[in-house]
């Protein structure tokens, strides 16, 4: 009897995940974000908009490590600039501040200002990227991911309000 008890609480768990994804732009973006971390089996709507929030930091801390990696390669002239303001956005303004601010304003029960912490998140790779103008960006895949996952967090977060 315990384990149908925890049968049928697991197919519970896994339908709010369904369901929370579902109402995202990225339906198996979410799915994919949400099932790999144990704590979407036992968690709520909040616990989900972490989840998501904790997937930005980690991709926002590979597009750092990578535009650190390419400053230090010798890259084309093009891409110095470029470069310089992604780096800036993704260690300032996105690991410093929007992330931090966004789980704070989760965990405070304040989703509004997560909201507009995970948007920031997203206009600023969105901006790394139209900083290459001209140029193929080496970011394209990480800012695309980055902002993908802001735009599912900020789908989930609007559950909360």
């Amino acid at each position: 009897m315990l384990f149908v008890s925890i049968l049928i609480q697991a197919s519970a768990d896994d339908n709010l995940v369904k369901t929370t994804c579902k109402h995202t732009p990225n339906v198996e973006l979410c799915l994919k974000t949400l099932r790999a971390d144990p704590r979407s089996a036992t968690g709520d709507v909040t616990t989900l908009a972490l989840i998501a929030v904790d997937a930005i930091t980690a991709n926002a801390k590979k597009a750092s490590a990578s535009i650190s990696k390419l400053r230090r390669s010798n890259p084309p002239n093009a891409w110095i600039g470029p470069l310089k303001s992604c780096g800036f956005s993704y260690n300032k303004v996105i690991l410093e501040t929007d992330v931090p601010v966004a789980i704070e304003a989760l965990t405070k029960g304040d989703p509004k200002y997560a909201e507009d912490s995970v948007v920031s998140s997203s206009g600023s790779a969105d901006r790394c990227e139209k900083n290459f103008s001209g140029s193929k960006s080496p970011l394209t895949a990480l800012n695309t991911v980055v902002c993908e996952l802001s735009d599912v967090a900020r789908a989930i977060i609007r559950n909360l309000l």
